[in-house]
């Protein structure tokens, strides 16, 4: 089995760029034509519901760069660098500029899945904070993110990748609304009890 890989810069396989440049705070708008994709959207689960996004209406004169369905999106602050694939994403919906999209250049090459999980693993979100600039609120450069190293197996090692990762995420899940159910349970029953007690 042949299980040899390249080694890229991020920046040579996928373009990068960061959100809209939104002036000021990011007003909320019950009939906003527009969705934003925050930072508090993105985390180590992936992307929350796209559809509950919050709303917006753009006054720049610039055409918004979309997001696109296969898009990453990466937090550029913060203390931890986390990464998430977009599937799917509404219609006009663009990203805070605290958050960089990473679209990969050729699909018959990269998954952008398989880019989202290698920037989530331990050595990447390592160089990353390392990288970067700040103290208390850390921001991440675009040159950063450009020269991180990905590691490019076959595509279809890629894809077994992938699958992996996502049965396990949603073992996990699993496993977190058993332990949120039985938590509940006890809390319930040792409420009784007490209850039964003071009586």
């Amino acid at each position: 089995m042949n299980t040899s890989h390249t080694i890229a810069r991020l920046g040579d396989i996928a373009s990068i760029r960061q959100g809209h440049p939104f002036r000021g705070a990011i007003r909320a708008a019950e009939d906003g034509s527009v969705r934003v994709i925050q930072l508090k959207n993105v985390g180590v689960n992936g992307m929350d519901d796209v559809h509950e996004l919050m709303r917006t209406h753009l006054s720049n004169r610039k055409a918004p760069d979309w997001v696109k369905d296969g898009d990453v999106v990466l937090a550029a602050r913060g203390s931890r660098p986390v990464a998430a694939l977009l599937t799917h994403p509404p219609e006009n919906t663009v990203c805070s500029p605290h958050l960089y999209v990473i679209r990969v250049a050729d699909l018959a090459r990269t998954l952008p899945a398989f880019i989202a999980w290698q920037l989530n693993q331990s050595s990447a979100r390592e160089h990353l904070h390392r990288q970067s600039a700040g103290s208390r609120q850390q921001s991440l450069r675009k040159k950063s993110v450009e020269d991180l190293r990905m590691r490019l197996p076959p595509l279809l090692h890629q894809q077994r990748i992938v699958t992996i990762a996502r049965a396990a995420l949603l073992e996990r899940s699993h496993c977190e609304q058993l332990i949120a159910a039985r938590t509940e349970e006890v809390s319930r029953y040792a409420e009784r009890l007490l209850r039964g007690v003071s009586t």
